[in-house]
């Protein structure tokens, strides 16, 4: 697993790099170039080196290309950021004229639509950047889609983090029709108005479509509320379990192609294009392109024929998200995904051992949820304890719960509706029973830093032990496999 090392190395750069802006883009430069040198020199001598001192020369090499990236995306160096000519204005006491171009398409929230936009211009002036930007619901929001430009006539609060504003506050400069994000969001809309006039009972039809097209607008707050408090709120969010059960749908399909070279690179091809369809038409976030990654490392090297390790494939895709955008690394999103990918591979030798699909479940479910642990609590500050009854109960029906919602998208009718009924009213029955129990979610977890250390550290540990412990007791008292 030589690019394990690296990407962590990667990560410890770019968090420095946010940590300590100060630092001068020369120092990070030369940071990066001498292990580099020192590595080519060492080779060019041909003298008997040890490979650990080349792999600390290019996890250096990482840590510092980390700390490059993050310092060339950070506001508090970029002359041309949005936020630092909005700094030089006198202050909020007068409206300023933003250009944005819509980076996803406005989804509802209560009282709003939200979105995220990338500021073209500020007064005028070119400029680059990013904000959230909350629109006032009314009937022009509904209209707006990716890649829509906007001329914002508004006023900047203090903070800068958001931009607020209504129906006469922005007018639509241009609309995006050609480009693949617009014509992938267009064929998403079409897919999404065929589920809203089908059949399906409203309050299940949200989740159906939170399955297969990543729209949460239509999630009812109580069956949002209750798959949070049940612990399985990833089940809404399109990521590794929807990937993964979509390429293993496409590859049983294919079967009948066979293992030899031509059937592989056939089957591995179509397994591409679905996934990567599948993660534009449910707006490429950052969990669902991780899973597309990773598939496709894993497709490609079938297809090649060659056996790769899961946890190297994990540090591919971690490496090439964040050379592309250093930022990901502060998203939430971003990182429950990785670290539950993290914690199941980590442990994967031990689920091996276990027949039961029962276990290996609740085994899966656990070493999720333990690797995201620390993040949870210090970003929502609360825990669910009866997460692994709901995930041993709810998540083995995932499969076919995307499945027949997959069939009603494609054809929305009483008869496809029916079994997605069905299926989401069982689930419903459950996450509620398990939502109403004492103590479902234990909230106002407010740790101090050391203990967020002290929690991702004992995280390590367990996971480890999961492993170690589980390996070491490969037979049962009989002698046979667990």
């Amino acid at each position: 697993m030589p690019l394990v090392p690296m990407a962590v190395a990667m990560m410890v750069g770019i968090a420095a790099g946010h940590l300590v802006p100060t630092l001068p883009s020369w120092l990070w430069i030369a940071a990066l170039v001498v292990p580099l040198l020192a590595a080519a020199v060492l080779l060019y001598m041909g003298k008997e080196t040890p490979a650990s001192l080349y792999s600390a020369l290019l996890m250096a090499s990482f840590l510092s290309l980390g700390g490059l990236l993050c310092q060339s995306v950070d506001p508090l160096h970029d002359a041309g950021h949005w936020t630092r000519l909005a700094e030089t204005d006198s202050g909020p006491s007068r409206p300023h004229h933003l250009a944005v171009r819509l980076k996803e398409t406005p989804s509802p929230r209560q009282r709003s639509w939200r979105t995220a936009v990338e500021v073209v211009s500020f007064d005028q002036q070119t400029c680059r950047g990013e904000t959230l930007l909350f629109l006032r619901n009314d009937n022009s929001v509904r209209q707006l889609r990716i890649g829509d430009e906007l001329l914002l006539h508004i006023y900047v609060d203090s903070s800068r983090h958001t931009l607020y504003a209504t129906g006469d506050h922005y007018i639509v400069s241009h609309r995006d029709s050609v480009s693949l994000r617009a014509r992938s969001e267009a064929m998403r809309m079409r897919l999404l108005r065929r589920m809203q006039n089908g059949p399906m009972q409203p309050r299940y039809r949200g989740v159906a479509e939170a399955l297969t097209l990543g729209w949460r607008g239509d999630l009812e707050t109580t069956m949002q509320a209750q798959f949070r408090d049940a612990g399985i709120m990833h089940l809404l969010c399109v990521s590794g379990l929807h990937v993964g059960v979509l390429a293993a749908l496409v590859g049983g399909l294919l079967v009948w192609l066979g293992n030899e070279r031509r059937g592989r690179i056939v089957r591995g091809s179509v397994q591409l294009l679905v996934l990567w369809g599948f993660a534009l038409l449910t707006g490429l976030a950052p969990a669902t392109v991780r899973a597309a990654l990773m598939f496709s490392l894993l497709v490609v090297s079938r297809m090649m024929g060659r056996r790769t390790d899961s946890l190297n494939i994990l540090a591919a895709a971690a490496i090439a998200m964040l050379t592309a955008k250093p930022i990901l690394l502060f998203d939430v999103g971003w990182q429950l995904s990785f670290s539950a990918v993290a914690g199941i591979l980590t442990t994967r030798p031990a689920i091996a051992l276990f027949r039961s699909k029962l276990w290996k479940a609740a085994i899966v479910s656990l070493a999720a949820t333990v690797a995201t642990l620390p993040i949870t609590l210090a970003t929502f500050h609360q825990i669910q304890p009866y997460f692994l009854i709901a995930n041993i109960l709810i998540v083995p029906l995932a499969a076919v719960l995307l499945f027949t919602s997959l069939l009603y998208m494609a054809l929305p009718c009483p008869i496809t509706a029916w079994p997605p009924n069905q299926l989401f009213r069982c689930c419903d029955a459950l996450t509620s029973g398990i939502s109403h129990l004492p103590h479902a979610t234990i909230s106002g977890l407010h740790p101090v830093p050391w203990v967020i250390a002290l929690t991702t550290l004992a995280t390590i540990f367990i996971l480890v032990s999961i492993n170690t412990t589980l390996s070491r007791h490969r037979y049962t008292k009989s002698g046979t496999p667990c």
